[in-house]
């Protein structure tokens, strides 16, 4: 029997909640995510959002969720680098790797609830915690031992919006070229533009090419208008739209 593709987030999802957690990287953490735990609780199309997102900010990422398949989908998709199943081995991944202040997605097939109790229960402390809806007992406690919570609706920055693009053919080298376009279009004086560089520069490496002809990234007008100007000058092969911030 054939097995269903997993669903996928939309990549402005993506891109917002990586800019969300840069935002709090510069509120608490000295501005940067490296050697920081995410606990993720369920890995459906919000969860991987968030995975792809702690990835290319630099933080360790250990997903929760009860369906092995679509977490061997994701291993396959490049958006986690190891599925195991149990906790133990979860947590022996990330300690080698936070020691060493790298990046890394490890999902665990196990029953979210029950699992973010076990891990309240053993006092493993993460930094950050995702989740869906209202805390389960075991994320309470950890909202109450200090756990920062990522919000499921983090405000895009006031006055942009999402510039997206996207190419029929030759993405592998058509797409490095737009991004450097894009990264010299924007304000170098704006706080989050190292943010941004970032994301155009790294996170190719963890959207895979599920995402490979497909990129976008937040600007002001005038950052949009430079962009937009030199794209249909220099690659007028590219497709490229515009998502207001409702906000803006």
């Amino acid at each position: 029997m054939a097995v269903a593709p997993m669903p996928l987030p939309d990549i402005s999802l993506i891109h917002d909640r990586y800019l969300a957690l840069n935002l709090l990287a510069r509120e608490h953490f000295a501005g940067t995510l490296a050697g920081r735990l995410l606990l993720r609780l369920e890995f459906d199309p919000n969860g991987i959002a968030v995975a792809i997102a702690a990835s290319v900010a630099g933080a360790a990422t250990l997903c929760l969720d009860a369906d092995a398949e679509a977490l061997r989908q994701g291993l396959r998709s490049g958006f986690c680098d190891f599925v195991v199943a149990n906790l133990d081995e979860a947590l022996r991944i990330l300690k080698n790797e936070i020691r060493r202040g790298l990046p890394v997605c490890v999902c665990l097939s196990a029953d979210p609830v029950a699992c973010a109790d076990a891990i309240a229960e053993r006092g493993v402390q993460p930094d950050l915690l995702s989740l869906d809806g209202s805390a389960t007992p075991g994320a309470q406690q950890l909202l109450e031992r200090g756990v920062l919570r990522l919000a499921d609706d983090a405000e895009p920055e006031a006055g942009t919006s999402l510039l997206r693009w996207s190419v029929a053919a030759d993405a592998a080298r058509t797409m490095p070229r737009i991004a450097a376009i894009a990264s010299e279009s924007l304000d170098s004086d704006n706080a989050s533009t190292p943010a941004r560089w970032r994301w155009l520069g790294i996170s190719p490496r963890y959207l895979g090419r599920a995402f490979g002809s497909r990129q976008c990234v937040r600007m002001s007008p005038g950052e949009a208008k430079t962009f937009v100007e030199r794209l249909r000058a220099e690659v007028p092969s590219a497709t490229v739209g515009n998502k207001g911030d409702p906000a803006a």
